[in-house]
């Protein structure tokens, strides 16, 4: 699947300060940024097992139906997305990529994607669609937090010093619980801030506490910062403010997507303005996701 890892690691400007930028967006063209590093080790359990079909989660213009959807294409498994749309919406190109892939689309009502973590339905969804696996929203589970510790391994082969901080948007959970894992493994001295994207402070730290390793100990080297999701309106909602950011970002620098990665540099803006990394080398994630800035399928 031309994987390129590790992927870059280059600086930019923000604020009159050099900040640092995993370029996880540059891993591959299609599974792109924090979806290869959640998908990993399933791909390879997948091929190993023999799994001839499997199900996921996933909005419209989802980032983890996309990737999960091309990687059962290489892999030749059925794979079937239930989304969380009308069945009269039409098509999104993120929705056109997985069915000319030769996946299988299938429409449920937010009542009934509320129940996408009950294992009573999750059970009931195997047995109607007859899948042998069925991977979480986000691909948020046990086996992504080894794929995405292995940014803490490339970062330290790639860069003599340690971070202070290191920044990345938050949703579902894994991508930061991989990280803080990764973290602690090292035992860098290092805070892992993850960006809410989504409203709701008790909901976002219950699924990165669910998926982080069991230790003897408590994990004392992360937080979330809530209130660059407040201003933005919540998920996939960008206010004037902030996509006039996102623009002028990826004009003078490089492409963010509208849903993660410009809430999380926003974020940093507001908390290099109110000083808050004064002094501290900071590295933020580009977890990619620009599939789904598109109006027209690839």
């Amino acid at each position: 699947m031309s994987i390129q890892l590790p992927s870059p690691l280059e600086t930019f400007q923000m604020e009159g300060r050099d900040i640092w930028c995993k370029r996880d967006d540059l891993i591959h063209p299609v599974i792109s940024g924090n979806k290869w590093r959640k998908l990993k080790a399933t791909a390879y359990w997948l091929v190993k097992e023999n799994i001839p079909a499997l199900a996921s989660f996933g909005g419209a213009y989802s980032n983890h139906l996309h990737a999960l959807a091309y990687v059962c294409k290489v892999l030749n498994i059925q794979f079937h997305a239930v989304v969380r749309a009308h069945p009269q919406s039409p098509l999104t190109p993120t929705l056109s990529d997985i069915k000319n892939w030769g996946s299988r689309i299938h429409f449920v009502s937010r009542d009934e994607y509320r129940l996408r973590n009950d294992e009573a339905y999750i059970e009931q969804l195997k047995q109607e669609l007859q899948v042998d696996y069925v991977i979480p929203e986000g691909g948020s589970n046990e086996a992504c937090i080894h794929g995405v510790e292995d940014i803490i391994e490339e970062l330290n082969k790639q860069h003599t010093q340690v971070f202070d901080y290191i920044l990345a948007p938050v949703a579902s959970g894994g991508t930061l619980a991989g990280l803080i894992s990764g973290v602690r493994k090292a035992k860098l001295a290092t805070q892992v801030l993850g960006i809410a994207v989504l409203k709701g402070k008790a909901y976002l730290t219950d699924s990165v506490e669910s998926l982080l390793p069991n230790t003897d100990a408590s994990y004392h080297n992360w937080e979330i910062f809530y209130e660059a999701s407040v201003v933005c309106g919540g998920y996939a909602k960008l206010s004037k403010e902030l996509e006039a950011f996102g623009e002028q970002f990826s004009k003078t620098h490089f492409t963010l997507d509208r849903v993660y990665n410009t809430k999380s540099f926003f974020a940093l803006k507001m908390l290099l303005q109110q000083a808050r990394f004064r002094n501290k080398k900071i590295l933020i994630l580009q977890t990619g996701g620009l599939q789904g800035n598109r109006k027209t399928a690839l």
